[in-house]
């Protein structure tokens, strides 16, 4: 009687074990993995680190990040194909800023005539670590720009865009 109510604990943790499991990965599935957000602009002028800074949107915080602010640097990309002007090579031009105050950089993209889909980034050269953002590009207007969020980088950082397809580039590292 004894080993049988043991088997039967053993069988009910048993069980247990795995629906939790199963809950845990369907839960995964269903909402995806838990992400890790990045303090405020705040806190990242006031303790500049990757887990302050990481994510932040620079114009967030009334602009904390945005003082001492400058382009380290910028050039032009030319895609390849640009289905709205009829295949010219219209280029956008990318740019990697810095925070003084946040320590951290950021990447910008411009269009200079061309409209479509745009991926901007910038990269942590130490870790490989970067911040993306995609949208859809205007000529002129509000979507003429994009930029990525902060990425905390003492060392050296680039900043790339492309169209998913057919045209990128990154500029040199700074």
């Amino acid at each position: 009687m004894i080993g049988h109510l043991a088997r039967t604990t053993r069988a009910r943790r048993t069980v247990s074990l795995v629906v939790s499991a199963a809950a845990l990965l369907l839960g995964q599935l269903a909402f995806g993995p838990t992400a890790a957000y990045a303090a405020s602009a705040s806190a990242c002028a006031a303790n500049p680190t990757a887990a302050n800074c990481d994510h932040v949107d620079p114009t967030s915080g009334n602009g904390v990040c945005l003082q001492n602010t400058w382009e380290v640097s910028g050039y032009p990309v030319v895609p390849k194909f640009d289905v709205n002007y009829g295949g010219g090579n219209v280029p956008v031009r990318v740019e990697l800023w810095w925070s003084q105050t946040c320590r951290s950089n950021w990447a910008r993209v411009v269009s200079t005539g061309y409209s479509g889909y745009a991926e901007v980034f910038v990269w942590r050269r130490s870790d490989g670590a970067y911040d993306r953002y995609g949208h859809t590009m205007t000529a002129t207007g509000t979507w003429s720009a994009l930029y990525t969020n902060l990425m905390y980088t003492p060392g050296l950082a680039a900043a790339c865009a492309d169209d998913a397809s057919t045209w990128g580039g990154c500029g040199p590292d700074k």
